[in-house]
């Protein structure tokens, strides 16, 4: 039987491996980091996420999570941030999850769960796609 704290260390791990991918410049161009960048919101709430994540300071997380998904509704579709952008969906899903199933706010802040967009936790997270990895890139 599987007991919860290990559950979580895979999670954790696959999240990692999501954080170490997201801003590649192989899935993030360069004119996403632009303000002018309809993209550039995007990047920025994924990147609150992330230090929020990294921080542990789990309780605001829910909120960057839906502007993050607003935002990624919000963005039409362009080739060339399409790569980024399915990873991100995917990325913001295992953050989800994480929140969710390992309980990771405190009682009196569970409410902030609300925050957490629905298609996020509908969403099923996968493994970081393995024609991402390059060798030896980390």
């Amino acid at each position: 039987m599987r007991n919860e704290r290990e559950g979580a260390k895979e999670a954790r791990r696959e999240i990692r491996r999501y954080q170490e991918h997201i801003n590649s410049p192989r899935l993030c161009p360069d004119q996403c980091y632009r303000m002018a960048s309809p993209t550039y919101a995007l990047v920025c709430h994924v990147n609150h996420v992330t230090g929020l994540f990294l921080s542990k300071n789990y309780y605001v997380i829910p909120i960057f999570l839906q502007r993050a998904h607003a935002t990624l509704l919000e963005l039409k579709a362009e080739l060339v941030s399409e790569p980024y952008r399915k990873l991100v969906e995917q990325y913001l899903s295992h953050i989800a999850h994480f929140i969710v199933d390992f309980q990771c706010l405190a009682e009196d802040e569970r409410q902030a769960v609300q925050y957490i967009p629905p298609a996020l936790l509908a969403l099923m997270p996968e493994t970081l796609p393995e024609d991402l990895l390059m060798e030896g890139e980390f």
